[in-house]
């Protein structure tokens, strides 16, 4: 059952039985694209469902405004002794998951694969629906460049007789030019052929440049917030450091 999809995020549901449920994400989990996550998880606790596994690994982004989406349904679930857990999750979900964790009551599961999550909630076996064959992208590829017809000449010339005062070892032979204009067509097609691939090369190249480009945005927005955690977390410290306790706090990754 495929969900909706706004902004960049993107939802599909996958029921594997009446109390299990697995929720595909794809895209960029904050504070813009959560009503759409929220709006599939809030009915979920009123439901026989008991388990949703959260299928992370195309989860590019995901800040502490959609981790605490995940953590609200996965106390409401506890109260019905299921959970809500996460599969396949990024290297920096992982850290942020990690860090919430110790400041939790309820940490979030967090598994390698979808096979150990399911195992968890007590499925055996599970095939997952089949997906589309991916086509081979390549580039393009020469054509064929048809032949000229062969010209058909009206009449025959009548060859050249010699002069009489002119030995017959002495006569010119004039080249045969009858091929010169199909080479011309056929280097003329060849050199718009390489045109039209250096297009697209280009044109690939600008979709790469693009995707970098977006890349480095997301993780300087990563860096963002975990700039920002080390920062709240320093003033909580301050503030525990004044009543007198202190407490051992989260180690922070640099």
């Amino acid at each position: 059952m495929e969900g909706l999809t706004m902004m960049q995020l993107s939802v599909r549901l996958v029921p594997v039985s009446d109390a299990t449920l697995v929720i595909a994400l794809t895209g960029e989990l904050d504070s813009t694209t959560r009503p759409v996550l929220s709006a599939f998880l809030d009915p979920l606790p009123a439901s026989p469902v008991k388990y949703v596994l959260v299928a992370a690994g195309d989860l590019w982004f995901c800040d502490l405004t959609g981790l605490e989406q995940l953590s609200i349904t996965h106390r409401a679930l506890q109260a019905k002794d299921g959970h809500l857990a996460v599969a396949e999750a990024q290297p920096p979900l992982r850290r942020l998951i990690s860090l919430m964790s110790e400041q939790a009551k309820a940490a979030l599961p967090v598994f390698d694969s979808m096979a150990e999550a399911l195992a968890d909630t007590g499925m055996e076996e599970y095939q997952t629906p089949a997906s589309r064959a991916s086509r081979r992208r390549h580039l393009p590829r020469m054509r064929p460049i048809p032949r000229d017809p062969p010209v058909v000449r009206d009449r025959i010339k009548p060859r050249p007789q010699p002069s009489p005062g002119k030995p017959a070892t002495e006569r010119r032979v004039a080249p045969d030019t009858g091929s010169v204009p199909s080479i011309i067509h056929q280097s003329r097609a060849l050199r718009e052929q390489v045109a039209r691939q250096n297009e697209t090369l280009a044109r690939r190249l600008a979709t790469t440049a693009r995707a970098r480009s977006v890349l480095l945005t997301v993780r300087q927005r990563c860096d963002d917030n975990l700039r920002a955690m080390r920062e709240s977390l320093s003033d909580a410290r301050a503030v525990v450091g004044l009543d007198g306790a202190h407490p051992a706090g989260p180690h922070l990754p640099s």
